[in-house]
């Protein structure tokens, strides 16, 4: 069994680190494994050690682009390369790569689950939060109708060589890798992981875009005018001024409203973060031809 290691670069990385934690791993399982650095166009000086550290180590292999990109492109580009293994395990730079985590994925890939989660587990109130959060997600994604989205971590993954195949055969790919996984119907797994609720996020990784900000937008936007409407009819009511019944049932289906209406935009918002936005085929023919390749 042979498994291809996908880890988008956007910022500086501690290359063999990363590199060294893999083949422990693999080392472990018993597994034969490659690793594609996915490189932003501002990482040239990354690039180059590549090439020097790893001149003699045919595992090794990268790209990277001509222009700024986010990891998601990165990862939709990398994976057009990844049809000859047996897996694929996607590992954003976004973060240390984490060894247990790697053999978690591999176990479960040996037991039949042909996609495998990563879910980040919390402690004390942040676990109180994310569950909150979660919450209320889920019910955001059954008002849209998406079938499943289980909120894990959306570029830590595993994914089977028939699903790498089928998403790279989808219009939208770029979207399809990290949501709506249900839609491909295959056996799938969760890997939980408890992390220290002081883990911070490389921002280089949490860029929002003008679709990120306009749901935002609409949906405080849409919760500011409910909360306005609600407490409005009830002050109204408590100092006992008399308005038309029909005006407090105006304000409280405005309060409705504004409540579904922010679920369904903050829902819509996750989505367009964990997911991208869609990207025209053009656009990736654009990027593809301008690629510098290392061992590849």
């Amino acid at each position: 069994m042979k498994i291809g290691f996908i880890i988008p670069l956007l910022d500086e990385y501690d290359i063999e680190k990363g590199y060294n934690t893999i083949a422990k791993a693999c080392s472990d399982c018993s597994v034969d494994f490659d690793v594609i650095f996915a490189l932003n166009s501002k990482l040239s000086a990354v690039f180059t050690k590549i090439r020097n550290v790893f001149v003699e180590t045919k595992a090794v292999k990268a790209f990277m682009v001509d222009r700024p990109c986010d990891h998601y492109k990165l990862i939709t580009l990398a994976m057009e390369k990844c049809e000859e293994y047996d897996a694929t395990i996607i590992y954003s730079g976004k973060e240390e790569i984490n060894a247990d985590v790697i053999k978690a994925f591999i176990t479960s890939y040996e037991a039949g689950n042909k996609i495998v989660y990563l879910k980040k587990v919390y402690r004390g109130f942040k676990k109180i939060v994310a569950g909150f959060k979660a919450m209320f997600y889920k019910l955001g994604v059954k008002l849209l109708g998406v079938f499943k989205d289980i909120n894990a971590e959306t570029d830590i993954q595993l994914l089977d060589a028939d699903v790498v195949k089928t998403i790279n055969q989808l219009p939208g790919k770029n979207r399809q890798l990290r949501t709506l996984d249900s839609l491909l119907y295959y056996t799938t797994d969760i890997i939980h992981l408890e992390v220290d609720s002081k883990e911070v996020i490389n921002p280089n990784y949490t860029v929002k875009d003008k679709s990120y900000v306009k749901n935002a937008v609409v949906a405080y936007s849409s919760l500011g005018v409910g909360l306005i409407s609600a407490i409005l009819s009830i002050v109204i009511l408590s100092v006992k001024i008399r308005w038309h019944y029909l005006i407090h049932v105006g304000l409280w289906l405005l309060f409705l409203v504004g409540m579904v209406l922010f679920l369904v935009f903050n829902t819509r918002k996750t989505l367009t973060y964990r997911a991208g936005t869609y990207v025209e085929p053009s656009e990736f023919v654009s990027l593809k031809d301008k690629i510098e390749y290392y061992n590849m």
